[in-house]
């Protein structure tokens, strides 16, 4: 038996199915998937790995299959994207170290660790000027010289960065959960921004799903069917083409009521509310959505043939690889697709090891794959593959596996709550009305009772009624219901953001000011006291954590204000919601400085 061998019989053994003995969990392993962390290098001789999992970079030498460096970070950096500049050096991205890391090229076993943001997230290298320009989540853009030294540019732009593209004498810079596309001038000047338009889906009345999808074994409602609108979201990934467009892997969230029965969360095959969708943004020309292409959940990455010809998508929920031809990228979405038609001009790839998290083409034409669990990289040649197993040893955890897998419902639990926070999304819930999607990262243990109005008295209820009956999960087994607590529980709030330390220190007074009563129920290291409240914004309902709240636009329960400032506005709850009527514009203006920075 060889190492590939046993690798497959070993992943086969540690399935959902296994039970742990004891009553409490082993440690928890891995991150939220947030994928596009391999390149191949230029010259096509080696694949270089960023790991978050682990907390590493590994370098292997594609003609030997041998690795030849690898680079131990400091624990909890959680290296991502990663890119290569002019000269060869590697740049990747640190997302929880808060640093650009720089290698002088794929063969370093150290690097240079340089300061760049909270949460550095897309990376891109523009040749005219050798910077390497840092897109972070916290809204900062920041552009460092490609051999070293500070910052030579700390721009701030809007909360949610994510990829970074060269397009010429600008950047093109994608938005994780809005999916928009901001352009940036050379003086560092927002000049355009576009978004996927919305297209229409047909559903059932009164159904959660859209439309006549008789594959999905969910049957079909007798009711007359409604139109409605499918929005732009989550854009994990955004690439460019070769013609200087970009393309942008994102979801799509179908406008239907959602039920709270079994299965109401949609009946999979991608006709629940959640869809993989594929945008071209052209300078000049209209946002294009493409016609539908694949099924599956989490689309976390994207690769572009060296011809241009193909591309390829990962789809981390469903551990499949999509490629199709780059012509159907000009068919323009419609109405009436249904979920089944797929348009891959080349065998489906599921090497059966787990999900996959990036994929990247070789000069030659074949494909990379990487798994983390293995972990291992694959690469295909047609119908041909071979592994490469990587050092570090096997990683699983049952709880993130659940997390990230798609269930019936066609979601995984990471398409609504995509890296353990949230979608920024309104849904319309069945005899409940709107709720905007729940953040899980930052003590999600501590935070019972669970949803917005408590109904959940612990995580158990929450796993049971949610992943096993509206998602069609089936019942978590018992190593999953002690994995994924614990598992989510290590997932960081996002990080606050403080443009004005002296407004923010003025809002804090005033927010824990017994006039203005803000630190009545927002207090203790989760700021909630976890209790029920009718604040005048429609019912008793949950105080929610305010940790890392900036990051969680739009904001109250039903979304109802697009900004933390306008939480204080009509749809706030007046002075039921905290005592603010009688501060000014200026102390509104401190408070909501205070908020940003939590």
């Amino acid at each position: 038996m060889n190492r590939f061998s046993a690798l497959l019989i070993l992943l086969a053994a540690c399935g959902d199915s296994v039970e742990h003995p004891s009553p409490n969990p082993p440690p928890s392993w891995g991150v939220p998937i947030s994928g596009g962390t391999m390149l191949i290098t230029r010259d096509g001789k080696f694949a270089v790995v960023a790991d978050p999992d682990r907390d590493r970079i590994v370098s292997v030498d594609l003609g030997k299959h041998a690795v030849v460096a690898e680079i131990q970070l400091n624990a909890g950096d959680e290296p991502g994207r990663l890119i290569e500049d002019g000269a060869g050096r590697i740049h990747v991205a640190l997302r929880h170290g808060g640093a650009l890391f720089t290698l002088d090229g794929a063969t370093a076993t150290s690097g240079l660790r340089r300061v760049a943001c909270s949460e550095p997230r897309g990376l891109a290298w523009q040749a005219s000027s050798d910077l390497v320009h840092v897109a972070c989540a916290g809204g900062e853009l920041v552009s460092f010289a490609s051999a070293a030294g500070e910052a030579v540019r700390d721009l701030r732009l809007e909360r949610d960065l994510r990829d970074v593209i060269v397009s010429g004498d600008v950047l093109r810079v994608s938005r994780f959960r809005t999916a928009e596309l901001l352009t940036i001038d050379a003086t560092g000047t927002i000049i355009d921004r576009a978004s996927s338009p919305i297209v229409k889906r047909t559903v059932q009345s009164g159904s959660s799903f859209p439309n006549d999808c008789p594959n999905c074994g969910g049957g079909v409602s007798p009711e007359a069917p409604q139109i409605v609108d499918a929005l732009p979201a989550v854009a994990w990934r955004a690439v460019p083409l070769a013609d200087g467009a970009v393309l942008v892997s994102h979801q799509r969230q179908v406008k239907a009521r959602m039920k709270t029965e079994p299965g109401g969360y949609g009946p999979g095959c991608g006709g629940g509310p959640v869809e993989h969708a594929v945008t071209i943004m052209r300078a000049g020309q209209p946002p294009f959505a493409v016609q539908r292409l694949i099924s599956g959940a989490l689309p976390v990455d994207v690769a572009v043939s060296p011809r241009g010809d193909l591309v390829a998508f990962a789809m981390a929920g469903t551990h499949d690889i999509h490629q199709v031809v780059a012509a159907s990228l000009t068919l323009p979405d419609r109405e009436d697709e249904d979920c089944g038609g797929f348009r891959d001009s080349t065998p489906l790839i599921n090497d059966d090891l787990g999900a996959p998290t990036s994929i990247a083409y070789l000069p030659d034409g074949r494909l990379a794959v990487y798994y983390p669990e293995s972990p291992a990289i694959v690469i295909h040649d047609g119908l041909a593959s071979e592994a490469i197993l990587l050092p570090g040893g096997f990683g699983y955890d049952s709880g993130r596996a659940l997390f990230h897998t798609a269930t019936g419902s066609g979601l995984a639990c990471a398409s609504c709550h995509p890296e353990g926070r949230d979608d920024g999304l309104v849904w319309e819930f069945e005899g409940i009305g709107f709720r905007r999607t729940q953040n899980l990262a930052g003590g999600i243990l501590a935070r019972a009772p669970y949803h917005w109005n408590g109904d959940m008295k612990d995580f158990d209820m929450l796993m049971h009624d949610v992943f096993a009956v509206r998602m069609s999960g089936g019942e978590p087994s018992r190593s999953q219901k002690l994995s994924l607590g614990p598992w989510l529980e290590r997932i960081p709030a996002p990080k606050g953001v403080v443009v004005d330390a002296a407004a923010a220190e003025r809002g804090r007074a005033l927010f824990d000011s017994v006039e203005v009563g803000c630190a009545s129920c927002h207090n203790g290291a989760l700021l909630t006291n976890n209790q029920l409240f009718d604040v005048g914004t429609g019912g008793k309902l949950k105080v929610p954590s305010l940790v890392g709240v900036g990051a969680r636009a739009p904001f109250m329960h039903d979304g109802c204000a697009a900004t933390l400032s306008d939480r204080f506005g009509a749809c706030g709850g007046g002075d039921a919601h905290g005592q603010t009527s009688q501060l000014t514009p200026a102390q509104l203006a401190d408070l909501t400085a205070y908020l940003e920075s939590l």
